[in-house]
């Protein structure tokens, strides 16, 4: 075959692909853009919990793929525990590649102990662990995080393989403060009490069941 024959089939190929990929990422936007969207539905008011948001670094968010995305703090009004929670959505191979691990050692945490599964009835399963900042006062945080495609949050090992292919995909980080009680069980504490009733309303609003 001679070389101009070669380039028009590689032009031809190269067409193709590009319209291939075109027809991909349009029907991926059509699904991920009203995913987006639903992030904004999440009321701030859950129960006797009041949330409210928190400045954010844009920069940063958007790097990590997040399409939209919010953190707040939720405040109990009895207790006045708080509860500091990040939803994002973007594309399923941005958001499963940044892991807290990545994302707290930025900013000064180190994993304290192994991620552990921590199964919350009804709602899915989560990642949990202890990170802690050193300083002359450390700082202990207990984090809770998953994924979700579905309407089922997920602790996945792999998700940047479990979720391949998915046209968008949330991620939920749901974190406390527990440097007065750094010991206290995965699960028993006030995070996962909140979680109870966040998750519900979360859910909701992500996945309603009208399908809008």
């Amino acid at each position: 075959m001679s070389p101009r024959n070669l380039a028009f089939l590689a032009a031809v190929a190269m067409l193709l692909a590009s319209g291939l990929l075109y027809h991909l990422l349009a029907k991926d936007a059509a699904q991920l853009d009203p995913a987006a969207e639903r992030v904004a539905l999440v009321p701030l008011a859950i129960g006797a919990w009041q949330g409210h948001d928190e400045e954010t670094d844009r920069a940063s968010f958007e790097q990590a793929g997040a399409k939209n995305y919010w953190m707040r703090s939720y405040v109990n009004s009895r207790s006045n525990e708080s509860i500091l929670v990040i939803l994002m959505c973007g594309r399923a191979g941005k958001m499963a590649v940044h892991t807290p691990e990545v994302c707290y050692r930025g900013a000064g945490y180190e994993l304290h102990d192994q991620p552990a599964p921590c199964a919350l009835k009804d709602f899915g399963a989560f990642w949990t662990a202890q990170f802690t900042k050193k300083g002359t006062t450390p700082t202990h945080l207990r984090l809770y995080w998953a994924w979700n495609a579905h309407g089922s949050w997920e602790a996945s090992a792999a998700p940047r393989w479990e979720f391949r292919g998915e046209p968008f995909l949330y991620k939920l980080y749901v974190s406390r403060d527990i440097s007065r009680q750094p010991g206290v069980a995965p699960g028993a504490d006030v995070t996962a009490q909140f979680m109870r009733e966040f998750l519900p309303v979360l859910d909701r609003a992500l996945f309603p069941r009208d399908g809008s």
